[in-house]
Formats: C-alpha cells, structure tokens, sequence
C-alpha cells in the first residue's frame, strides 16, 4: 500500500489518517538549480523531485508515506528532504538533485534507516548519491 499524505498550507498533515510518523518530507518550493526557480517544465525543483519520489516508490511497491510542505525554510540547499520517524534518529537533508536517481538513492538510504534499531545508518552503507547531503540529525521524542 502505498499513501501520500498532503499537509494543508502549513504542512500539517490530516490527523484521521496519520497513525505512526515514519515518513518522507519533501519541499514544494525548492529551486531546480541555484539560478532558475523552475525547469523547462515549469514544476519547482521541488516538484520534480516529488514526482520522481513517488515514481520510484510505486515502481518498488513500497510502503513509504510522502508529506508535502510549502517551503522547509532550507533555501540555500535545496531540494530539502526530511526522513522523519517517531521512534529513530529524523535527518534533514538537502541538495538533492530533483531527478529519479537521487529519489533512489534517498529510498535506499530510509529504508536502511529503517532497517536500524536507532536510525544510525553505517556510512559504508550509505548511496554514493546521500553522501555530503545531510544537515541535522534530530532525537527521536520520548514518551
């Protein structure tokens, strides 16, 4: 199953069908290069990537929610990612190159962050294309 959750112009998610937090943030708003706002397409960079993200999720039959959020306030790194979960290390991630490749390389590096009891992925584990991406590693919220 596949579900793709869209946050309202704040980026909070609808709370009837969020029920754990393992998820993929992704920016509305990220450039498509450090000169142009838009591609040849007109989608954001942003965008595009998002297209890509969701591609490669269905073409793996994955189990992976997306969040849309208008503007992660990242500007100077974008595309921004956040690879969010309640119970393991979030990581905020940005200059991502909005194409299918990077969206793979993000979907292999969640799901060996998933795979993990704390979030901490091995760096000999990492795609080439996640290295030098990351931000911010964020604790998980204890109860």
């Amino acid at each position: 199953m596949i579900a793709y959750i869209e946050g309202n112009h704040f980026g909070n998610p609808r709370t009837d069908t969020l029920k754990f937090m393992r998820e993929i943030v992704m920016c509305t708003t990220c450039r498509f290069t450090p000169a142009e706002k838009t591609g040849p397409d007109g989608r954001t960079g942003g965008e595009i990537l998002i297209g890509h993200m969701r591609d490669a999720i269905a073409a793996r039959g994955a189990d992976v929610k997306v969040q849309t959020q208008v503007c992660l306030w990242n500007c100077k790194r974008h595309c921004s990612v956040v690879l969010r979960d309640d119970e393991r290390f979030t990581y905020f991630t940005g200059d991502h190159e909005p194409s299918r490749e990077q969206a793979d390389a993000i979907l292999d590096w969640f799901a060996a962050h998933g795979e993990t009891e704390t979030g901490e992925v091995p760096f000999r584990l990492w795609p080439d294309r996640m290295r030098g991406h990351f931000i911010a590693r964020i604790p998980p919220v204890k109860a």
